[in-house]
């Protein structure tokens, strides 16, 4: 049967481009412009409303601004100020940007499996618990909140910090609490997530000793005012980092909090129009949700049936994309490299110069994550395909998104996607 596939030189579904990922207008120009006008372009009285504004939003005690997602979990990590070859428990399912910040203070990420959520399995992560476990860090992957009451159970029955890494979940929620309000501590990223500004990112905690410590870590652990350290001798009090942001970067982050629910909520009918649309496809499973959770959508997650369909996760998404309508394959090259400990840094490993530290410290046997494997994850994820969402996406625009990958999955269906030698 000829199915007529752009990916064979057929005529694509789509030609045109989407339209933009972020409603930017001259209301953000303004309220950067006042900072310029203002004449403090450095860290004053915007990134202090911003970081209040934020952790209203979220119903927390304090927001720490920093500079990227990456540096948010980075501070979460030197809040809770781990020893050398303590371990923290995490989904291989995530942005190494989750783990750098464990591995810059020397720990040791240890793997768990995940479910049909494709979040953390709170009994796997129970098992993966060592008299040397600090902490748990809970993914919200593309927005899906982790199961937080089995989590949070588990870290308070062994004494251990639970860390949301709430990156690509602003305004999810489990079970009617907002993300980023459960665990000890939590980081989020505004670097083309939901809430964006082109960078920057913030931790949020209720724990005051996390907060001093978290405060103090983004600036150096200088004693500025109005900090923990106020009316100190001027001086680095500990081992830390500069990760600030200013006031231009938070003027833009300000503003554009007034326009987060309105995008997840965009997002969020999107994503159940595409399932809806696609739910006759046997062969194509969205990302579970579990009952009484809100799902924030930054990506929209399938996991496809690769024997029905005859073909790779990454030759379907190929086949999608080229219809018009950007699809990704499996996530962090999961079916290709691997899952986050198959990455070239873990498996190396290529970490401190050319030793094996912090896998080696103070253990009898390394840690070696080539030996490291988590089944239900890989036979999910290796299968995995996914559509970026978009807050401006038009009713014309899901149909499109439908058509496109109903048309790619008839024609793998039929064999069109098969190697030549299947």
């Amino acid at each position: 049967m000829n199915h007529n596939l752009a990916i064979h030189g057929g005529r694509p579904v789509r030609a045109r481009p989407f339209g933009p990922t972020h409603d930017f207008g001259e209301d953000d120009v303004a309220a950067v412009g006042d900072v310029i006008r203002s004449g403090n372009v450095g860290r004053g009285p915007v990134v202090d409303r911003f970081e209040a504004a934020f952790a209203e939003r979220h119903g927390v005690e304090w927001a720490v601004t920093v500079n990227s997602g990456t540096s948010a979990m980075h501070t979460c990590i030197g809040a809770i100020n781990p020893d050398p070859g303590d371990e923290i428990i995490v989904t291989p399912w995530t942005s190494g940007g989750s783990i750098i910040g464990a591995l810059l203070h020397n720990c040791v990420p240890v793997f768990a499996d995940i479910d049909e959520t494709y979040t953390l399995d709170p009994s796997d992560v129970e098992a993966k618990i060592t008299p040397r476990t600090r902490a748990i860090i809970a993914v919200h992957l593309f927005g899906n909140a982790c199961d937080m009451t089995a989590l949070r159970e588990v870290a308070d029955r062994h004494g251990i910090f639970l860390v949301e890494d709430c990156c690509q979940a602003h305004l999810a929620e489990h079970q009617g609490r907002i993300v980023g309000s459960i665990g000890d501590i939590a980081g989020f990223s505004f670097g083309g997530k939901h809430l964006s500004a082109g960078m920057g990112g913030a931790v949020l905690t209720s724990n005051r000793a996390l907060w001093e410590r978290a405060v103090l870590f983004r600036d150096a652990a200088l004693p500025r005012g109005n900090g923990p350290l106020e009316g100190m001798p001027y001086a680095n009090y500990f081992l830390a980092p500069n990760y600030k942001i200013n006031d231009i970067l938070a003027a833009l982050l300000l503003n554009q909090l007034g326009k987060l629910d309105g995008y997840v909520e965009n997002k969020a009918r999107s994503a159940s129009n595409i399932i809806e649309g696609l739910s006759h496809a046997a062969e194509i499973t969205p990302q579970a949700v579990r009952p009484g959770d809100r799902h924030s959508y930054w990506n929209l997650g399938f996991t496809i049936d690769t024997g029905a369909l005859r073909c790779t996760a990454n030759d379907f998404a190929d086949a999608v994309s080229a219809e018009g309508v950007p699809m990704a394959g499996p996530y962090v090259g999961s079916g290709d490299v691997g899952p986050l400990y198959r990455n070239a840094f873990l498996a190396g490993p290529d970490l401190y110069g050319k030793t094996r530290f912090p896998l080696d410290y103070q253990r009898e046997r390394p840690v070696d994550y080539r030996q490291v494997t988590c089944p239900n994850g890989e036979a999910i994820m290796g299968r995995g395909v996914s559509l970026i969402m978009q807050p401006s996406y038009t009713e014309d625009d899901v149909a499109d998104m439908i058509q496109a990958t109903r048309k790619v999955a008839d024609a793998a269906r039929d064999g069109a996607l098969a190697p030549a030698n299947s």
